[in-house]
């Protein structure tokens, strides 16, 4: 009875410390981590990095008076994410009062370097009265022609604007932001070799596409050949980046391929600030590169309720006391044989 005391004293104590977050890392099992950018640093240690304000993610946090979602002075909210006086303009201006809806909101392109594609995007006045818009992107300077700068529509008026994806002479996973009155279209662009051995693919499997912050985030990889079957040594490089194109976490291992491929790899988020991401994936092999990127979106993890915390005791302590009654029980049969060969 004594050490049954004594291990419910132990597990009330340790009950409290389960519900931590706690982000554990281990040598092996997901190929070599190389890890970038001040947001990643400590992981090793087991710490969880702490992440400052960030200006211009659209999220006022701590030490910010106002975020706009741009780093741009003179609009009321400056490049340090201090409020500013503006004067206000001499007459409504474009986005002033603006009613509309914007579609699609998000673009995921693939394309070969020196090549381009057109897509359509559809803007609808829902207002009463007639609006002026700007049209404009971020971030996307060499890889997106923009056909107008602005936009009038009338109450009801439905317009489509055909926008330019522009693949440069360099490969890789590109990310920005269309902005259309103040709606944010978020833009990755996956630009590949033109001689195409391999293609890959990466699809978030977490439900939603969102993860709550320090959760792991969840993907499954395929891997292509293209043309004739061979064996081919290939390297994979992983990548989580925002819209405004800043590198969170890289991630590298090499696979020799024959034949399709398909697998899961999980990565850690660590504290990355709430908001939009992407997962890309660089499959690179002799003279060629295939890469490819999902979206994702960190959110606020919900907090375990009271309630939930006295049922995950009960159930630890049910458990403590199953396998206490088991190991007696175990122990009274026994002693029950001993007695019957010793009598």
């Amino acid at each position: 009875m004594k050490k049954l005391l004594i291990i419910l004293l132990v597990f009330s104590v340790l009950i409290p410390f389960i519900n931590a977050d706690v982000t554990a890392w281990t040598s092996g099992g997901d190929g070599e981590i190389v890890i970038t950018g001040k947001y990643i640093e400590g992981f090793f240690s087991g710490e969880i990095p702490s992440v400052g304000p960030i200006c211009g993610n659209g999220i006022i946090e701590a030490g910010e008076e106002c975020d706009d979602g741009n780093t741009v002075s003179g609009d009321g909210c400056s490049s340090t994410c201090t409020t500013e006086a503006v004067e206000p303009p001499p007459g409504p201006g474009p986005d002033v009062g603006a009613l509309i809806t914007v579609s699609p909101t998000e673009f995921n392109i693939n394309l070969a370097v020196n090549t381009n594609v057109d897509r359509i995007i559809t803007i609808k006045n829902i207002g009463s009265e007639a609006t002026t818009i700007s049209v404009s992107q971020q971030d996307l300077d060499q890889n997106v022609i923009l056909p107008v700068t602005e936009l009038t529509l009338n109450p009801g008026e439905t317009k489509e604007i055909t926008v330019t994806f522009v693949g440069t002479s360099k490969t890789g996973i590109y990310t920005g932001r269309i902005i259309i009155g103040g709606v944010s279209i978020s833009v990755s662009l996956n630009v590949r070799s033109k001689l195409l051995l391999f293609d890959s693919n990466i699809v978030v499997l977490n439900e939603n596409y969102q993860v709550e912050q320090g959760d792991k985030l969840r993907t499954q990889v395929t891997l292509i050949p293209m043309g004739e079957k061979e064996r081919m040594d290939v390297t994979l490089n992983y990548v989580i980046k925002d819209y405004q194109g800043k590198t969170y976490l890289t991630k590298t291992e090499t696979l020799l391929i024959d034949d399709k491929m398909e697998f899961k790899r999980n990565f850690g988020t660590g504290a990355l600030p709430l908001g939009k991401y992407i997962v890309g994936l660089e499959l690179v092999y002799p003279n060629g590169v295939a890469p490819s990127s999902a979206h994702f979106e960190i959110i606020e993890k919900t907090p375990v309720s009271f309630f939930g915390k006295i049922v995950f005791f009960l159930i630890i302590l049910i458990l403590i006391i199953m396998i206490l009654l088991i190991i007696f029980l175990i122990k009274r049969e026994r002693d029950k044989k001993k007695q019957e060969v010793s009598g």
